[in-house]
């Protein structure tokens, strides 16, 4: 029996190794049910990891001290509490900053960025709107926010003598609103174009906006399918789809519900990879789905990329109620400037 326990011990504890950094062993994995929604809560993976060795480490040592054996589930308590140990440190590396509102930085350049799923709507456009004057905000992705809320947004905002534009993808309102996909962008940054962006029926919700001079980023927002266990190919597909903008646009700003984590964009095994700026805002780690955990216990699948050259400078997060997901506010400063 000791056989048996030591090698189930060893094939649990590489099983808890390869779910560190499931991209270099197992990435086929890391996009498949359950491992693809497991990978997204790395802080739930923390606290799993850390009560079983925990347990294990008790069990063991009671036996030791009253048997004077337990010395494998002593050694698996150890491996699986380091394993926990490598989750945090990855969510830490990626930075556990979390804020309810960006320091003023350099104004030169500088653009700030809101992304949130309003869930249908469910935050009031007011709500939204102040949050966009409080944090001097120029581009705002809604995911899952209808034509006429994101007009209400505008409305609100040209009363307090702000100037935006709106782009959505034209959702019909017969349609729920989760189909739909409102962006906002400031004239501050001048006049932008609504391009077309992806073709194919199974693609993500996107819609993209591009400077009319030609000077400055395209502006894209992205709501990909979320990973249910029936579709999960589907999801692969747009996932996919979605990150291969990092190669195919070359000067863009790309936010949205992207219903994976940087994770699983790795396990794609992409030639090209954005700049991700809430990572280097020092918030990566920081969940904002489902809202109701804490943000630690919950996944980052909103996300701000770039392939511009702007680095993210400063990143909070916002819950202003009614939507599963927290907002994620993004100040992108231009490469070279200064702090």
């Amino acid at each position: 029996m000791r056989f048996v326990w030591g090698a189930l011990s060893l094939v649990l504890t590489a099983f808890a190794v390869i779910t560190v950094k499931p991209e270099l062993v197992a990435a086929d994995y890391a996009l498949q049910t359950p491992f693809a929604q497991m990978i997204a809560m790395r802080g739930w993976i923390v606290v799993g990891f850390a009560g079983i060795g925990v347990l294990f480490l008790v069990f063991g040592l009671l036996r030791f001290l009253i048997a004077g054996r337990g010395r494998i589930a002593l050694t698996f308590s150890i491996a699986v509490l380091l394993v926990a140990g490598l989750h945090a440190g990855t969510m830490y590396s990626r930075g556990l900053t979390d804020d309810e509102a960006i320091s003023p930085g350099n104004a030169d350049g500088s653009i700030v960025l809101l992304q949130y799923n309003t869930m249908g709507g469910a935050v009031e456009s007011s709500d939204i709107a102040q949050a966009i004057v409080d944090n001097d905000v120029s581009v705002v992705t809604l995911p899952e926010t209808s034509t006429e809320s994101g007009q209400e947004i505008v409305e609100e905002l040209a009363s307090q003598g702000l100037d935006f534009q709106q782009f959505d993808t034209g959702t019909s309102g017969y349609e729920a609103d989760y189909r739909s996909t409102v962006m906002l962008v400031s004239s501050d940054l001048g006049q932008y174009t609504q391009e077309e962006i992806f073709s194919e029926s199974s693609s993500p919700q996107a819609l993209k906006a591009s400077p009319v001079n030609g000077e400055g980023p395209a502006l894209i927002a992205i709501h990909a399918l979320s990973p249910g266990r029936d579709h999960m190919e589907a999801w692969q597909n747009e996932i996919s789809q979605a990150y291969s903008l990092c190669s195919s646009e070359p000067n863009a700003i790309i936010a949205g519900d992207f219903n994976s984590t940087k994770d699983h964009e790795a396990a794609l095994g992409l030639s090209q990879t954005c700049t991700d700026a809430v990572s280097q805002a020092g918030s990566g780690g920081v969940g904002t789905w489902p809202a109701k955990f804490n943000p630690l216990l919950s996944s980052p699948i909103d996300r701000v990329l770039t392939t511009a050259q702007f680095k993210g400078a400063d990143a909070a997060f916002i819950d202003l109620g009614g939507s599963d997901h927290r907002g994620v506010l993004v100040r992108l400063d231009p490469e070279g400037s200064a702090a």
